[in-house]
């Protein structure tokens, strides 16, 4: 199968199913990968070119034909390879989607973009918002209204580095990045938490040093600061609410000895927790249930409520974050946000803290959540963060 067949069903599955883009890509070659991540990423711009080109839109019978256009687009200004290749394996695609009567289009196509990529791009992208900046209108506004920060548009485009968590009961991060150094493999320390590194170059988890054997973990530097934050003390009692898939699970645990309750409500992502809990060799109370309609008598010092999200912050890791989400469901995310929020500070001890956490970068997901449960619990007080603590 070509790399460009396997990116056409993977992409039509994404918009399809509403399947997220890793779970469409489960088994597909490195390149496969590269190509449909580059058209998720690039979707708003290779779309205005493409269409730039064409004469009248192609029906919706064929969008598995667009789709391999944009594949193909993609390819021609990413691909370390000649142009040529790309257009010619692109036209023989079509005969595999059972269209061979597309390979005039599609040659015809790719090959004027080959020509005069520059200028046709420029002249797509120049008046049209979603093209130049790579997301949908309905983010670009909320982002500007929010931040107006521009740069965070280039930094969505950007490939994200591999990020490793040091277990600390373990190792420390000045002994594992000499294992690195003896392993040829380039790093440096992370510049906000004490337990992180970064690789220069992203590898396979099992060829990670130490990682099968629980010294580390995979996990990005801002996520790192949940438990950071939350600094349960020994023999706390801890509740880490949406757990899932188990990194901050693990992260608290390796902080110090604590007893801790994990909860989600997806089965699958539930045994993701239980993998990555026992290849790290710690133990935690692990259950699948609604959070909402969790019941237990226990109490906690501690909660960490990773609440459900857009996931706007994390969209240079999950591109398709952009073609999945809709401004409707932000709403929706608030309402839960709220829901979740407000049960689980039912939970803690008098005196106890919680966290909140998202991977959103909209106000509506987090100040406003975090305003409107203030205005109804007037019990509770927001802990400045001030600077950060040593992890």
């Amino acid at each position: 199968m070509s790399e460009y067949l396997t990116s056409v069903n993977a992409l039509q599955r994404l918009f399809n199913e509403r399947v997220h883009l890793d779970v469409c890509l489960s088994g597909a070659s490195a390149l496969a990968q590269q190509i449909s991540y580059g058209v998720t990423r690039n979707y708003y711009a290779l779309s205005a070119v493409l269409e730039a080109h064409l004469d009248k839109p192609l029906a919706g019978k064929h969008d598995d034909l667009r789709l391999l256009l944009l594949c193909g687009l993609y390819s021609i200004e990413q691909l370390k390879r000649p142009h040529h290749a790309s257009v010619n394996i692109a036209v023989d695609t079509a005969s595999r989607l059972q269209k061979p009567w597309a390979k005039g289009l599609i040659n015809g196509v790719l090959r004027r973009y080959a020509r005069e990529q520059e200028a046709l791009r420029s002249r797509a992208v120049s008046d049209n918002s979603e093209a130049r900046f790579n997301h949908p209108a309905w983010l670009i506004s909320l982002i500007d209204n929010a931040w107006d920060r521009p740069d965070i548009f280039a930094a969505n485009q950007a490939r994200p580095p591999m990020t490793l968590r040091i277990n600390g009961r373990k190792s420390d991060r000045a002994d594992y990045l000499k294992v690195l150094e003896n392993a040829n493999i380039p790093a440096r320390p992370g510049s906000v938490t004490a337990t992180a590194v970064v690789l220069d170059q992203p590898m396979k988890v099992n060829e990670i040093p130490g990682f099968n054997e629980g010294l580390v973990s995979v996990q990005d530097e801002g996520a790192q600061l949940a438990a950071t934050l939350l600094r349960p003390e020994p023999g706390a009692v801890v509740l880490d609410a949406c757990a899932a898939p188990g990194g901050k699970t693990g992260h608290l645990l390796e902080r110090t000895d604590i007893r801790l309750t994990a909860v989600d409500r997806d089965r699958k992502r539930i045994h993701q927790i239980n993998e990555n809990l026992e290849r790290l060799g710690l133990q935690a109370d692990v259950h699948c249930a609604d959070l909402l309609d969790w019941q237990t008598d226990l109490r906690f010092d501690r909660i960490l409520l990773d609440a459900p999200c857009s996931a706007t912050g994390i969209i240079r890791r999950h591109p398709d974050i952009m073609l999945l989400r809709a401004k409707s469901d932000i709403d929706k995310l608030f309402r839960l946000q709220s829901l979740l929020l407000d049960k689980v500070f039912d939970l803690l001890v008098s005196g106890g803290e919680l966290l909140y956490s998202t991977c959103s970068i909209l106000p509506e997901e987090n100040d406003r959540v975090i305003n409107d449960f203030l205005s109804s619990r007037p019990e509770a007080e927001v802990l400045p963060i001030g600077s950060l603590p040593e992890a």
